[in-house]
């Protein structure tokens, strides 16, 4: 099941020409109860567009924010943006500890809340916040709908570091695949456990 109204976004947050399709590209919110959108409708009078079709709560819940034949300038890259489909993922990323206080402080200075935390050293960082299943069968389910609709290659990369000649590839992409500067997704995603469930039709 997909939300199509409690997030959608005004056309003004995205470009409403359509284009063909090449990759999915899957990246995370940074943040936790739905802030992303939030914001995404106040900044620059309600004319941002650096905005993604698709999120995907903790729950699993999918929200569509707009037509995924349209595009926005998520990427800010003029043509990776007109023919990809961007999916978030909604997690808080990247985490700091404060040994002093005995808890994890998120990438906007918020006190991380969640229970687990995964260890290990990737992009300068340590900690990180966990995805949850619910989030990884979702998105499992998107992409193959996704990729069924628009004729998109269902060929997922199967590690999170910078690959070159990005816009040769045809299929699922972490927005960590582009520069090495991005985190998302992070070390807490099974990327060959997803890449597996999604060739091996296990979903």
């Amino acid at each position: 099941m997909i939300d199509t109204n409690t997030y959608l976004l005004s056309k003004n947050n995205y470009n409403s020409i359509e284009s063909s399709k090449k990759y999915i590209i899957i990246a995370h919110t940074f943040n936790n109860n739905m802030k992303h959108v939030i914001g995404w409708k106040h900044r620059l009078n309600g004319n941002y567009k650096k905005t993604a079709p698709f999120s995907i709560d903790t729950n699993g819940v999918i929200y569509n924010h707009f037509d995924p034949k349209y595009h926005s300038e998520f990427l800010n890259n003029k043509e990776l943006d007109k023919n990809s489909i961007v999916i978030l993922i909604e997690n808080d990323g990247w985490l700091i500890k404060d040994d002093e206080k005995n808890l994890f402080i998120g990438c906007f200075g918020d006190i991380y809340r969640g229970e687990d935390v995964i260890e290990k050293r990737w992009r300068g960082y340590n900690y990180w916040a966990p995805y949850t299943e619910k989030q990884v069968e979702s998105t499992i389910n998107l992409v193959k709908k996704l990729c069924t609709e628009f004729s998109i290659p269902m060929i997922p990369i199967s590690h999170n570091t910078k690959i070159s000649d990005v816009l040769k590839f045809e299929g699922i992409l972490y927005r960590s695949n582009l520069e090495n500067q991005y985190t998302d997704l992070s070390p807490s995603w099974d990327f060959l456990e997803f890449k597996n469930k999604l060739e091996n039709k296990l979903y």
